[in-house]
């Protein structure tokens, strides 16, 4: 597996942890960076829920995730057809009994309009006991979440709004490409809390001409609304996008990673200054509303992917269960191609394909590809998701790991050395700033184990 080399400046490397942690939550932590893992090695219940609905309004400048803009209702229609038919199945066979949390994720959920994703939440109200489950995320763009939409997702059992704001400021957002205007996320955010629901606000800094200026604005801007959870994202330039293309043709400037890492920075300054607290590397809340669903991919619970491009851990046993119920349809390995087997897997890691026709005419059975790591891999994986979080690896799971795998102990040392770690007053190892900003290395020291 490779690792990414951060670049030389503060910005690279503030920039390089964060858009990974991005790309992590687009769809259900399918990291890029590390393979994400699950607490246990053992057959484990599922206990995050990620839903994806890959459709938008429009599609925006920088964004290369598995998401298209569409407009034919018809078509929408079946993919939610395929994708009720997979959530029964899952249901039916026992596998959402565990569930504590739910993420309908995106592209856009909204642009689905009230009829189709009401139905859809409906049937997950149906398909998992909601009581026992502790938070449900709908992600929405504020030109497609309405006062009546808010208040039926409510009633469903919808406790959380993740709204994809991403500046305050029009001219940057026109520059995004983004179909809504910062009126238009103000409306939103006083939707979704006229039930009191929690709401979430996604800004993304480093637009071409955006100054420091205009960042503060959106961050207070931001917090005037009221929110209680602020997740803070560098602009990334990715091949193909839009954005790619008018950097190519020297008609903008691409991002300057020293002037991200001051708007980062300050980001962490002014929502200090307002009580959030950062409980990961890309996000901040106010005590209490951290979120619960990413916590689950940070502390490596379980979680199961539903649709197009919709990614998935748990045990070997589980994944077998998976398949079982009918929920998977052909499943190969993922860097070969070739049938997959997890024969002596500890946990296995799997995703559907991303394109939503195939997935809509499979009727919920998408082609998958998986891989699987065995019991050494998954500890040295539960090590590095630990050191995403401020609150780092526990004692008593420090033990255990170092148990399990004797070379930790030696990494850790060093590592804490170097002045990459910290035992804090609790007596979890945490990363220190120097460790945020250089998490790569952590990763890499930790993760260079998994061979040895």
């Amino acid at each position: 597996m490779k690792i990414r080399a951060f670049g030389a400046s503060l910005g690279a490397k503030l920039r390089f942890v964060f858009i990974e942690c991005m790309k992590t939550r687009a769809f259900g932590a399918w990291g890029r960076l590390v393979r994400w893992g699950s607490r246990g090695s053992i057959s484990a219940m599922i206990e995050a829920l990620y839903i994806h609905i890959p459709f938008c309004t429009s599609r925006c400048a920088y964004c290369d995730f598995a998401t298209e803009a569409c407009s034919d209702t018809e078509r929408m229609q079946t993919y939610v057809d395929a994708l009720c038919m997979q959530l029964r199945r899952a249901s039916r066979a026992g596998l959402l009994g565990g569930v504590r949390t739910i993420y309908i994720g995106g592209g856009t959920p909204t642009h689905l309009g009230s009829r189709l994703l009401n139905s859809l939440v409906y049937l997950i109200s149906l398909s998992v006991n909601l009581e026992n489950v502790a938070e449900f995320t709908v992600e929405c763009n504020p030109e497609s979440l309405t006062p009546q939409m808010a208040k039926d997702l409510f009633a469903l059992g919808v406790d959380r709004f993740s709204i994809g704001a991403q500046s305050f400021d029009d001219g940057v957002l026109a520059q995004f490409g983004r179909p809504h205007r910062s009126a238009d996320i103000v409306a939103a955010v006083a939707a979704a809390k006229q039930r009191e629901a929690a709401v979430s606000l996604d800004l993304i800094c480093g637009a071409p001409g955006q100054t420091l200026e205009s960042w503060h604005a959106s961050l207070h801007a931001a917090l005037d609304c009221g929110i209680d959870h602020i997740s803070i994202y560098p602009l990334t330039v990715e091949d193909g996008t839009p954005l790619a293309a008018r950097v190519t043709a020297g008609e903008c400037l691409p991002p300057d990673e020293d002037v991200q890492a001051e708007m980062m920075l300050a980001a962490q300054e002014v929502l200090s200054e307002a009580g959030m607290q950062r409980y990961e590397v890309a996000s901040y809340a106010m005590p209490g509303h951290e979120s619960k669903h990413n916590t689950a991919y940070w502390s490596g619970v379980s979680y199961l992917g539903l649709g197009a491009a919709a990614a998935s851990m748990m045990s070997a046993a589980d994944f077998e269960k998976c398949r079982e119920a009918g929920i998977l349809g052909s499943v190969f390995e993922m860097e070969t191609d070739e049938p997959f087997t997890c024969e002596d897997a500890a946990r296995v890691r799997f995703q559907a394909v991303a394109d939503s026709d195939a997935f809509a005419s499979s009727a919920g059975l998408p082609v998958v590809h998986a891989e699987s790591l065995n019991e050494r891999e998954a500890v040295l994986e539960d090590a590095m998701l630990a050191f995403r979080t401020s609150n780092g690896l526990s004692a008593q799971r420090a033990k255990e790991f170092c148990q399990q795998v004797p070379a930790l102990s030696e990494v850790l040392r060093n590592l804490e050395g170097e002045g990459l770690l910290e035992v804090a007053c609790q007596g979890n190892i945490v990363p220190t700033e120097r460790g945020w900003l250089m998490g790569n290395e952590v990763f890499g020291a930790i993760w260079g184990l998994a061979s040895s």
